[in-house]
């Protein structure tokens, strides 16, 4: 009887873990809308204001350029291109209404730049002695994270720069580190890696690096965990890839110390890629018949 009692509490456990990694984010709210008709593209970042920035491509023209747009709580639309460049993307925007990017020169050899646009100033931001710069976060109080490449992305590492500095981020012993988004209060988030198969997720918090990994990829000897945007909050969105690999992963929601899939109704492969600190979070949903339209949840 004792051994019995114990399969039981095993099977028990096991079941429970299986509920626990299983569990689904309840998401309400559900706002979806297209670019205008000119234009198809996909939002990046959501700000507290609900205003979105992300990267746009023109319809039904010859132009082949990618441009930043900014996409207003009322439905207003800019677009911007940086002077000279074959690419233009926006990657987050703060509270205070600053952006972040980067842009391919067309002049010099299809480099990549940082490019921050505050008002109807714009600033380039190369990571010293890089060929290639890539802002991906700010914060409010206007700190950057980005990753950087001197040898056209065949190796990266991640950066922070503050108040003018710039501080390198490397995840301790790995092969290559990126840097997503940083929170309000400084927590940075990113990936690393060691071998070109397996891909971790990190937090960065006062100086301290953890790996962030979803837990359906334990062990796997191939997979990816991605996470894309934190809030000031610490809830995380990002994705993670187990066999069979989906085009773009499946989204996650973390919080409050769980991982939790998000499930965008009648959608295959969606993309969930920003999230603002009132949990309200943006992407792409994708069906059979292609990429459709963009959304906007609350999700917890």
């Amino acid at each position: 009887m004792p051994s019995g009692m114990c399969l039981f509490s095993v099977l028990l456990i096991l079941f429970t873990s299986v509920l626990c990694d299983s569990q689904t984010a309840t998401c309400t709210n559900w706002t979806y809308f297209n670019l205008p008709a000119s234009w198809s593209g996909s939002p990046q970042a959501i700000n507290r204001w609900s205003t979105m920035v992300g990267i746009a491509h023109p319809r039904n023209r010859g132009d082949v350029t990618a441009y930043g747009f900014v996409r207003y709580l009322n439905g207003g639309f800019k677009t911007y291109a940086v002077p000279n460049a074959s690419a233009t993307v926006f990657t987050r925007r703060n509270a205070l209404g600053v952006t972040v990017g980067w842009y391919i020169d067309a002049t010099s050899s299809e480099h990549h730049h940082g490019v921050v646009f505050s008002g109807s100033s714009m600033a380039t931001v190369n990571y010293p002695g890089a060929t290639d710069t890539v802002l991906t976060g700010i914060n409010y109080w206007g700190s950057i994270v980005g990753y950087y490449s001197k040898d056209s992305f065949n190796t990266f590492d991640g950066f922070e720069l503050k108040n003018g500095k710039f501080t390198r981020i490397h995840f301790p012993g790995s092969a290559q580190t990126s840097a997503a988004s940083i929170s309000d209060k400084g927590v940075v988030v990113g990936t690393y890696s060691v071998s070109p198969v397996i891909t971790h997720g990190f937090i960065l918090a006062n100086g301290v690096y953890k790996t962030f990994d979803h837990p359906k990829t334990s062990g796997l000897a191939v997979a990816r965990t991605r996470p894309f945007d934190i809030n000031a909050s610490g809830t995380i969105v990002g994705a993670y890839d187990i066999p069979p690999f989906p085009d773009s992963g499946l989204p996650f929601i973390y919080t409050n110390g769980k991982f939790k899939d998000i499930v965008v109704p009648n959608s295959q492969n969606p993309i969930v890629s920003g999230i603002n600190g009132y949990g309200f979070v943006v992407g792409n949903a994708s069906f059979s018949t292609g990429v459709g339209p963009s959304f906007k949840a609350h999700c917890q």
